[in-house]
């Protein structure tokens, strides 16, 4: 009996054990490897979405400015412990603390371009122009390097399995083990800086100069390749519906079906070599050469455009409340609105090609060709309060108490009563622009009180109307006077001259 008892349960036992073999896994390839953190690599996922969980300011503020030693044009990924990534033209990758202090750098041979990807183990991957590809610990000591042929500006991925992808100036799409060593390399006909982004199936996608964009499965063979009208450096991302997005140097952002075919094409006015963005409605948004940011809806039609002041390189992000944020060449970082109006600007010393990210917090980090890294958070809320002496009111903003933003310009207008005059603000006056004039304005940069002061129009005094009577009346004598004794006078000068008359 005991005997019948152990072996149904043993039956049990195997009957589980092969059924939990028989059903798939299925990874996560969009996290898995990656750190557990708001933005762990170029376009936050391993499908290049760039949207994020956590919404962006509303009102932007300077947090802090890291400043490395050349231009930035690498973009930000987050670690777990809220550490910025960012690579610099220096040389050198930078670990900044979220307070904006430096913890570490690692020096290359040669600029860095590349774009960070932090997994979760905490290594940070990140290719240099020296044509290597770098495994950095979390304490800023290198693990491994792996060599390719040609400079490395393609940002890392990482497959569920651990492998690390990466392009090469050399044309080669490298899958490196995570020991470091090769486990091997596909073969394009021209540079490659477009970033890979991986599917769910784990078919990694990656651009070429070539003008192709080519699907290559997990083994290293070609799945299939899409060819454009010129070199595609722009990196592909991948819409929940396995539709994969690219841009080209055609001028032309193409939606590709999973098999490789065409969906649809969408022209802009220059060259896209910007990573398209895909929001929770399935919009794609990108930007152009022609200065010009895309939201193109899911069929492949225009939506809105949104034009900058130059040149559009940098990537999109897209915070949790849908405000689309992008860099510009113009120096400005962009926050844009669902509607394709202006949320906010914010300006950097020069050219922006950073891809922005965003924090946990809120913050948005951006990198700047002007060798600074720049953390944009939410601007703190002051107090404004107005009062206005007897003989006036006041229009704009009225009285009372009222919340602003740091930095906010507000309005200032005061209106006098009948025979009463404006004379000037006074209190916290620092930042009003002119304290003497009615209408002025004032700069928030801290809890103010100020007042609107009126006084009365003085009325004409009798000692000042005596005195005009006075005046008056004096020379209403002179005047008599004169008249008076002129005929007199005429008349005795006729005598004298022996009494003719002319």
């Amino acid at each position: 009996m005991n005997r019948s008892k152990d072996s149904i349960t043993l039956g049990i036992i195997l009957c589980l054990a092969l059924l939990s073999l028989s059903t798939p896994i299925l990874a996560d390839t969009g996290r898995t490897q990656l750190a557990d953190s708001p933005w762990p690599t170029f376009g936050q996922n391993l499908q290049r979405t760039g949207i994020s969980p956590y919404s962006g300011p509303e009102h932007p503020y300077l947090k802090w400015i890291f400043t490395t030693g050349s231009s930035v044009g690498s973009s930000p990924a987050i670690g777990a412990d809220g550490t910025i990534y960012v690579g610099s033209w220096d040389n050198k990758l930078y670990a900044t603390s979220p307070d904006g202090s430096d913890r570490w750098s690692f020096a290359t041979g040669k600029e860095i371009l590349s774009s960070p990807t932090v997994g979760a183990d905490g290594t940070i991957y990140v290719g240099s122009w020296d044509n290597e590809l770098y495994a950095i610990n979390p304490d800023g000591s290198e693990r491994w390097s792996f060599t390719t042929g040609e400079y490395i500006s393609s940002s890392p991925a990482i497959g569920a399995d651990g492998t690390v992808y990466t392009g090469s100036g050399d044309g080669k799409l490298y899958a490196v083990n995570p020991d470091g060593s090769e486990r091997w390399s596909f073969t394009t006909g021209g540079y490659i800086s477009s970033s890979p982004a991986i599917g769910a199936d784990g078919t990694v996608y990656v651009g070429s100069s070539d003008s192709n964009l080519y699907a290559i499965n997990p083994d290293g063979s070609e799945k299939w390749r899409f060819t454009t009208g010129a070199a595609v450096d722009s990196s592909p991302s991948i819409g929940t519906d396995d539709a994969i997005y690219v841009g080209s140097a055609d001028n032309g952002l193409y939606a590709i079906n999973p098999d490789g075919t065409l969906r649809w094409s969408f022209p802009t006015g220059d060259a896209v070599l910007s990573c398209p963005a895909i929001g929770a409605d399935g919009t794609i948004y990108v930007g152009s050469f022609d200065g010009r940011l895309y939201a193109v809806n899911s069929d492949g039609t225009e939506k809105w455009s949104f034009a900058t002041g130059n040149v559009i390189f940098s990537s999109p992000a897209i915070g949790a409340d849908g405000t689309i944020y992008i860099g510009s060449f113009d120096g400005r970082l962009y926050a844009v609105n669902l509607d394709g109006t202006e949320k906010w600007t914010f300006a950097t010393g020069y050219l922006v090609q950073s891809s922005p990210a965003i924090g946990a917090d809120g913050t948005v980090y951006v990198g700047s060709f002007d060798t600074k890294l720049y953390a944009i958070t939410e601007a703190p809320r002051y107090s404004l309060t107005v009062s206005g002496s007897a003989g006036g009111s006041l229009t704009e903003p009225g009285a009372g108490e009222f919340i602003y933003p740091a930095g906010a310009v507000v309005s200032l207008a005061a209106t006098p009563d009948n025979r009463y005059r404006f004379v000037n603000w006074t209190g916290d006056t620092d930042e009003i622009a002119d304290v003497n004039s009615v209408s002025t304005t004032i700069t928030i940069r801290g809890d103010y009180s100020i007042t609107a002061n009126f006084e009365r129009i003085p009325l004409v005094s009798w000692p000042v109307i005596g005195t005009f009577v006075v005046a008056v009346a004096v020379a209403g004598l002179l005047l008599f006077f004169v008249r008076g004794i002129r005929p007199a006078w005429i008349e005795g000068r006729r005598k004298a001259a022996g009494g003719k008359r002319r």
